[in-house]
């Protein structure tokens, strides 16, 4: 039960004094040998933090010459404050789905407010947050991965470990930590923990309305979702978790987020029924595409790409290391999806064409603001995992392999390199259920000849590890004639069948096309 006073003061934070006491909030009285009790008479206000029915820890706040208290129950565990949205498998199916989001609070108050806007899947970090600055001053610096954190050596987040095989299956993250210097670090120091590509942020509202005990006479903005219901109300706060936004993640990229350059005339592809049906794609397929250069097994991925984007709405994340996004990979793109060619386009065709871009490709790319980035298998890797969460990205394309990064280390051989390689990329189709195509260049061969998956650079691993393996090839560079050969199909008549396919190449419209001879 709650007295008179701590009922007052929870209203005056704007919250209501029964979702209060739903929350089991008490009133409580220090007794002569330092432990605490309910008790209506009590000064102390007593926060239970539940697991189940049980009453795992209790957070005590009270004034002592005007100085705010804070004490937890001797002792008592470490986890997470409404623990139980967690432990109810219902919710956390819903949770696991991706059906509702787990919003992590600064503070128990915060998630009472939360609560109260109609939001279940509420928790609060139980310490609030850790310094932003260290003895000196200076602000302290976050990494933006775990590699530094020790489990056995983590005693700030210790809480997380008690249901961390629950909280690892929640697909999204809404970090509402307060909007402060030293909640910026709480946000950090979660998200790398539980993975940026789950996480999204609020921002808080601008409007200068809230007492500024600092400054005498001065108001300031909201800095929590307890603020913002008591100074802008429910809709706010629901304004500001509804609107969060995607953790920022360094690397990957929307066509918008490029500079706008001048598009020069580009190729446009197309592709036949009959290839089609000899090559399917399906999710966790490894695909390795090759040919000599000039003869256009890019143009054909790239096309392939777009027709599952158009077709069967499958997003792509595409790794280009030898063609810029702009102008020249998003206008090939764009130019697949209309079919026709750039000159015939009208200013609703290029809008039409762009939307679909923005709404199907993501680009892994450098990043000017991290100088130091390796462009290695693990890069890409990682960026592609955070759009396959983001935006259900189903099929990454890695153009050339040769412009990647590669650190060998010195004690292994190249074959060995490139097959470790291939089964990260595997391991990640499978995983995450994306197919993955790597464009890859051949040795050097006579211009007559075929080339093949084993004639592919560096290992055979290329031949024999793929599920789906095309070449792409001209007899004659300077004719229309193309031939796209389908040399390994893992799985024969479900995916497709080996064989030769002639198409033809139309150099006035940069399209492929059934074959013409």
């Amino acid at each position: 039960m709650l007295n008179e006073k701590h009922a007052r003061g929870i209203e005056d934070r704007g919250l209501t004094v029964e979702k209060a006491a739903d929350m089991g909030l008490y009133s409580g009285l220090r007794l002569r040998d330092g432990s605490i009790e309910a008790d209506l008479d009590g000064n102390i206000l007593c926060i239970p933090f539940f697991e189940g029915d049980a009453e795992v820890n209790t957070k005590y706040r009270w004034q002592q010459d005007g100085i705010r208290m804070f004490m937890q129950r001797k002792g008592a565990v470490k986890t997470v404050y409404n623990a139980n949205v967690l432990l109810d498998d219902a919710i956390l199916a819903r949770l696991e789905e991706g059906l509702d989001s787990l919003i992590w609070t600064e503070g128990e108050f915060d998630t009472i407010a939360a609560l109260e806007c109609g939001y279940l899947t509420v928790i609060s970090v139980p310490d609030g947050a850790p310094p932003a600055r260290d003895n000196n001053g200076k602000l302290i610096a976050v990494p933006d991965d775990d590699r530094d954190i020790d489990p056995e050596d983590d005693d700030k987040f210790a809480f997380m470990a008690r249901l961390m095989e629950r909280i690892m299956r929640v697909k999204t993250h809404i970090i509402a930590t307060d909007g402060d210097e030293p909640g910026g670090r709480l946000a950090k120091e979660l998200v790398r923990r539980l993975g940026p590509a789950k996480c999204f942020w609020v921002e808080y509202p601008t409007d200068l309305v809230v007492p500024d005990k600092k400054k005498k006479g001065a108001m300031r903005a909201c800095k929590d979702l307890n603020e913002v219901k008591k100074h802008l109300g429910e809709q706010a706060v629901r304004d500001v978790i509804d609107n969060a936004k995607p953790w920022p993640v360094k690397g990957l990229f929307r066509l918008s987020d490029y500079p706008e350059m001048e598009i020069p005339t580009m190729a446009e592809i197309g592709i036949s029924k009959e290839l089609d049906d000899k090559m399917k794609f399906y999710a966790g397929q490894f695909i390795v595409a090759t040919g000599v250069p000039n003869v256009g097994k890019s143009t054909l991925i790239n096309q392939a790409a777009v027709l599952l984007a158009k077709i069967h709405k499958w997003p792509c994340a595409i790794f280009s290391g030898e063609k810029a996004v702009k102008p020249f990979l998003a206008n090939e793109l764009m130019t697949a999806f209309l079919e026709k060619e750039r000159k015939n386009w009208s200013f609703e065709d290029r809008k039409r064409a762009e939307a679909f871009v923005e709404r199907y490709f993501r680009f892994i790319d450098y990043d000017d603001t991290a100088a130091d980035v390796t462009m290695d298998v693990k890069f890409v890797l990682d960026r592609a995992a955070t759009a396959v969460f983001r935006d259900g990205v189903k099929l990454l394309l890695i153009d050339p392999w040769n412009e990647l990064e590669h650190n060998r280390p010195g004690n292994m051989s190249l074959t060995e390199y490139v097959g470790k390689a291939i089964k990260e990329l595997k391991r990640f189709g499978k995983m995450f259920g994306c197919a993955v195509c790597v464009v890859a260049h051949p040795t050097k061969i006579a211009p007559d000849t075929v080339p093949g998956l084993y004639d592919i650079s560096d290992s055979a691993h290329w031949a024999n590890k793929a599920d789906l393996g095309i070449v792409v090839h001209a007899e004659d560079p300077d004719s229309s004639a193309r031939q796209v050969w389908i040399q390994k199909v893992r799985l024969k008549r479900i995916a497709g069948n080996t064989g030769c396919v002639n198409l033809s190449f139309d150099e006035s419209t940069g399209l492929f096309q059934p074959h013409d001879f």
